[in-house]
């Protein structure tokens, strides 16, 4: 009894030793922990510091940004009134050199009948439909129509389905497959026929747009090219006087001055010769007579094309 009892105690002894040292290692754990703990709250404390700092840089860029912008503002204007001032000289060395004044507001009666022409032509285009809205009517017509090969797609594979049911043994592979594609199709065959239902007056509507649209192109094909034409021929005309006046060295008036400058630039030459014939353009369709304002007064009602 006594030999059991020391035993006990002596396993208890070694159990307590073995808890005090597992609880000696969970205390040094503990340390490293906290060690651990302390180490993340100054990294912490780091990135908040260069949150911080960061926060001001963008700040202080966001400053220099407005500064830089607010400088390049500044530098435009003020080129555009040095170069404002080098046209003016430019005006006034030409004009004492004895340069020629380019006529670029005399207009032949014919070019004005180009210009009501092209105005016309125009006009009957503006009234046929869009590229973008004829788009949009070709594709409800196609998904009505897929919508309808899609439902007879379904209903096809129901008949198989139930040719086979009525044919085949239940048992049979056969019979258990077409029982799937019954189940499968059926659903789905009628959703399809729904969704042409609902599609139907749609792609109805836009076949009848089409076809009306495609009369009316056919109709009016003539008047629209014969549009096209004088427009074209218009301005290869005004190009031409605009690049004789440029040829001769001659003084252009102010209203053409004012938006396009005296001479073509040297770079985008081509582009610059586009934008002052569609200027050109513009006054002979509108009979434009403003010296000085290239476009003229702001119409006080909507006009098509012009006002656009």
């Amino acid at each position: 009894m006594n030999d059991d009892y020391g035993y006990q105690v002596r396993r208890l002894e070694t159990r307590t030793d073995g808890m005090e040292h597992e609880l000696y290692a969970l205390r040094s754990k503990l340390g490293e922990v906290e060690d651990l703990d302390y180490e993340l709250s100054d990294i912490r404390g780091g990135i908040r510091s260069l949150e911080d700092d960061l926060g001001t840089v963008r700040n202080n860029l966001t400053e220099l940004d407005d500064d830089v912008r607010g400088d390049i503002q500044d530098t435009e204007q003020a080129l555009k009134r040095l170069t404002g001032r080098v046209q003016a000289l430019e005006a006034h060395l030409l004009a004492a050199d004895g340069a020629p004044l380019a006529d670029l507001d005399t207009i032949d009666p014919e070019w004005k009948k180009l210009a009501k022409t092209a105005t016309h032509g125009w006009n009957v285009r503006s009234g046929l439909l869009p590229a973008h809205q004829r788009k949009t009517h070709r594709l409800s017509i196609r998904h009505y129509e897929q919508a309808l090969e899609e439902r007879d797609e379904h209903r096809r594979k129901v008949v198989e389905a139930a040719g086979i049911l009525a044919s085949q043994p239940r048992t049979s592979p056969e019979y258990k497959q077409a029982v799937m594609d019954f189940d499968t199709s059926r659903p789905l065959a009628e959703r399809h026929d729904q969704r042409a239902k609902n599609l139907a007056r749609p792609a109805q509507t836009a076949r009848a747009a089409l076809a009306q649209d495609d009369s009316l192109r056919q109709a009016k094909a003539s008047l629209i090219e014969q549009g096209d034409k004088a427009e074209r021929k218009l301005n290869r005309l005004l190009r031409g006087r605009l690049a004789d006046a440029i040829r001769d060295r001659a003084l252009l008036p102010m209203w053409f001055v004012t938006v396009l400058g005296p001479v073509p630039p040297a770079h985008k030459t081509e582009e610059w010769m586009d934008q002052a014939t569609q200027v050109l353009a513009y006054r002979v369709t509108y009979g434009i007579t403003d010296q000085v304002v290239a476009l003229g007064a702001m119409p006080n009602e909507y006009i098509p094309r012009r006002t656009e």
